[in-house]
């Protein structure tokens, strides 16, 4: 079995290299498992790439009918990923890699037996692929103030997830969406579950989320970055990627065309799903992003 050498590694490769295999690479699904932690329909999956026995674990959640639904949303889950890109390194990634991937019937019968189409005029079943995080647990508190004012560290990459979840407006902050590395010499935040971000009608609002920002500072790094996203570079964010069907009715990645309804997040044509973020959605990222910046121009948030 080729994993990591590294025994308190979180990720089996670099999460570019991930993202290509997750979504291009030919596999095999070893065994399945349930995924725990109470993420609804999700499996763990173990996949074995044939080309060169590499087998890593992975999070596989099947969309629902017509490729989305308010709290499973590959679109959404892809789309946290994106805006991340925007401002921070791979190393820094509190989102861990995740694509969307079509899996044959033949194929997906280890998973469930009688499964159907889940997107019209295909013979596959659509969802997400996240690389399944090793060496983590669920932390008691995922912000510990005390921690942020006296760890350097842990305040940067704390002040990242908190600064992604205000862009991307996310709204689950139920303490099992967070992971941290059991080595405490890697004080990272990651977060797990993305399905409802960018301003999804449902959530529970009986608690606060970090759609707001509750840091006592933002990595001034990360703000610099976010000071040259530009409008153009936020409308890419539109179309995230897109999957065709072959002559056997199984989805595959391709390169994406033009966006095909801008005011739609998940666009189905025959043999053809798009799928990326709503004019809406991106609107709304550009006006908490412009808030943002007055505000810390204004002298009411720091950085450091």
């Amino acid at each position: 079995m080729a994993r990591s050498s590294d025994p308190n590694a979180n990720l089996p490769s670099p999460p570019a290299r991930l993202i290509d295999r997750l979504r291009n690479d030919d596999f095999v699904i070893e065994s399945v498992d349930a995924a725990g932690g109470g993420v609804m329909g999700a499996k763990k999956l173990r996949l074995a790439f044939p080309k060169d026995e590499l087998t890593i674990d992975v999070k596989w959640k099947a969309a629902p009918a017509g490729g989305e639904g308010w709290n499973n949303s590959p679109r959404r889950e892809i789309g946290a990923y994106a805006v991340q890109e925007l401002f921070l390194d791979p190393d820094d990634y509190p989102v861990p890699p995740v694509v969307a991937r079509a899996i044959s019937l033949d194929a997906y019968a280890v998973v469930e037996k009688d499964a159907t189409p889940n997107i019209q005029g295909t013979r596959c079943v659509f969802g997400a692929i996240a690389a399944w995080l090793e060496n983590v647990a669920q932390p008691e508190h995922a912000f510990d103030p005390k921690r942020f004012s006296a760890d350097r560290r842990y305040a940067f990459h704390f002040a990242n997830l908190n600064l992604l979840a205000y862009l991307i407006a996310h709204r689950d902050a139920r303490s099992n969406n967070f992971l941290m590395p059991k080595d405490p010499s890697t004080p990272r935040v990651f977060s797990i579950d993305n399905g409802i971000a960018f301003g999804g009608v449902f959530y529970n609002f009986i608690t606060w989320h970090f759609d707001e920002i509750r840091t006592g500072g933002l990595p001034k790094p990360s703000i610099d970055r976010l000071r040259r996203v530009s409008r153009e570079t936020l409308s890419g964010l539109g179309v995230l990627g897109e999957l065709r069907a072959d002559p056997a009715g199984v989805l595959h990645a391709v390169t994406p065309g033009e966006n095909l309804d801008p005011e739609a997040g998940t666009r189905i044509a025959r043999g053809r799903i798009q799928f990326g973020l709503t004019a809406l959605e991106i609107d709304a990222i550009a006006t908490r992003l412009e808030d943002l910046l007055a505000r810390i121009d204004a002298g009411e948030l720091g950085v450091f």
